[in-house]
């Protein structure tokens, strides 16, 4: 256990204990009594836990891969993986671990583009100061900031918010 992070070393020790997360995805306390889970502000389920006289939060998707893959799972450059990628499914079937390419690939299409291009500017808005408001593609440029004429034309020509655009004017 030398090395691994205090959230990591509190996962062992709460199976240790008897908490667990049943097959259905359901985290128990060591006298079979189903626990309240959280949402920590990111998707995922945890649970507060005693850990040498701090509580601390336990991820119930990290509880469920420490189970099923032991240490592993605190391999450098592991992840845990939701296969369906629903954050709140941690049931023993939908828990794998992996790299986070693999991680990224269990996402549907659609999301891992959104995911991947992370747009740091409102595509839609850029979108419409375009067609509607006149703007070229220098003055977009100024306006946001941006210096490539090739990320304006990607943005008005490729992006997944030109759907969201053309979609607006039909209804």
């Amino acid at each position: 256990m030398v090395g691994l992070s205090k959230k990591n070393r509190s996962i062992i020790h709460a199976s240790q204990n008897g908490y667990h997360v049943t097959k259905e995805g359901v985290v128990v306390s060591p006298n079979d009594v189903k626990l309240k889970l959280k949402d920590n502000g990111k998707g995922y389920h945890t649970f507060s836990f005693r850990y040498f006289g701090e509580v601390v939060q336990i991820s119930a998707h990290r509880l469920q891969a420490y189970q099923k893959y032991g240490n592993k799972v605190f391999e450098k450059g592991i992840v845990c993986r939701h296969l369906n990628s629903n954050s709140k499914d941690n049931s023993f079937d939908n828990i794998a671990i992996g790299t986070q390419s693999e991680n990224m690939m269990d996402m549907p299409k659609e999301r891992r583009i959104l995911n991947a291009s992370n747009p740091k500017h409102d595509h839609l808005q850029i979108i419409k100061d375009y067609y509607e408001n006149g703007l070229k593609y220098k003055a977009l440029m100024e306006k946001y900031g941006i210096n490539s004429k090739g990320t304006i034309s990607n943005i008005i020509n490729k992006s997944l918010a030109l759907e969201t655009y053309r979609q607006s004017l039909h209804s």
